[in-house]
């Protein structure tokens, strides 16, 4: 009896063995796992901040470039309106020379 609880015993230890390399196994092959979705996950994440610091980006432009018109829109204005207010001084200093001359030639 004592060669079969011998043999028992060594059954179980092998067992135990093999449960132990198993279990090595299991969590190796866990942690490659967790690693290679962490590289991905951290791979996604720096994509997404990419895309959208472009997005960004992008809006800025778009909102510069809307500004950037409108303000030409009010520097065109205010051009217009300086050239209009220049001719009607011009008109008034021609109407001006105009009586000068007339006065100076008229009265000789």
């Amino acid at each position: 009896m004592s060669l079969e609880i011998l043999r028992s015993i060594k059954q179980i230890e092998d067992e135990a063995e093999k449960l132990q390399k198993q279990s090595l196994d299991d969590s190796r092959q866990i942690l490659s796992e967790a690693s290679n979705q962490s590289y991905k996950l951290q791979e996604q994440t720096i994509e997404d901040a990419e895309k959208e610091a472009k997005d960004i980006i992008l809006k800025a432009g778009k909102h510069a470039e809307e500004e950037a018109k409108q303000l030409q829109a009010k520097v065109d204005k205010e051009c217009e309106e300086i050239k209009n207010q220049a001719r009607k001084n011009l008109d008034k200093a021609v109407e001006i020379i105009m009586r000068k001359v007339v006065n100076i030639y008229g009265n000789s």
